[in-house]
């Protein structure tokens, strides 16, 4: 836990982030090739911001 930490010059912070794809009806709308885009989208957007 103590690894997650950032230190900043007046605060401590751990950001954790979570999504949630809600549809109407909850029908499936990620087709596989649109779920692999946003996931390697979301993996490079996590480590620019490191």
């Amino acid at each position: 836990m103590k690894e997650n930490l950032i230190h900043y010059r007046t605060c401590v912070c751990n950001i954790n982030y979570h999504m949630v794809w809600s549809v109407k009806y909850r029908r499936k709308i990620l087709k596989p090739e649109i779920e692999e885009y946003l996931q390697e989208l979301v993996q490079q957007i996590a480590e620019d911001k490191g």
